[in-house]
This record gives C-alpha cells, structure tokens and sequence, in this order.
C-alpha cells in the first residue's frame, strides 16, 4: 500500500473540492496526481487500464463511505469482455 501513498494523500487533500465539482463519480489518481473523474467504476477502470496498463493508480468513490481494499492480485476485466455472445 505504501506504493499508492501519494495517490492517497492527493485524494484525501482534493477529496472535499472533488466531491463539490463530481458527486458519487469514481476518480483516478495516479503517482500523487487527480487524473479525471468517471460516472462509474467501470469507465474509470477502463481508463486507468488503457492509459496507465497494470499500474499502479488509486480508483475511489467520492462520497462513499468507505475505501475498498483491492488485493494486489485483482485484475480488472471490463464487463464486455465478459460478453458470451462475442468470439
């Protein structure tokens, strides 16, 4: 976690500006620095995979209320990769 403490600090400094600006959106910080914000968890993933590959970058919910905890072996598969209609 020690990798992602400038991305936290960030969050929790912007935290209060962000959620005035984008209510309940899903934001990327990525080495200490606010990225963009998202309407969902999904959209954000998607970006932080397809900009920033494996990682690492913080996606948190502003005004949820509480952080989840993702271990360091989760890996983000897109819903529509999930598709049992595509071949």
């Amino acid at each position: 976690m020690t990798v992602l403490h400038d991305d936290i600090a960030s969050f929790e400094r912007m935290k209060g500006e962000l959620e005035a600006d984008h209510p309940s959106a899903w934001v990327v910080f990525r080495n200490g620095a606010y990225v963009d914000a998202y309407a969902d968890f999904e959209a954000a993933a998607s970006a932080a995979v397809e900009r920033f590959d494996a990682g690492p970058y913080l996606i948190r919910q502003l005004g949820a209320p509480a952080a989840v905890q993702l271990t360091g072996g989760m890996i983000f598969t897109p819903a529509h990769a999930l598709d049992t209609g595509r071949l």
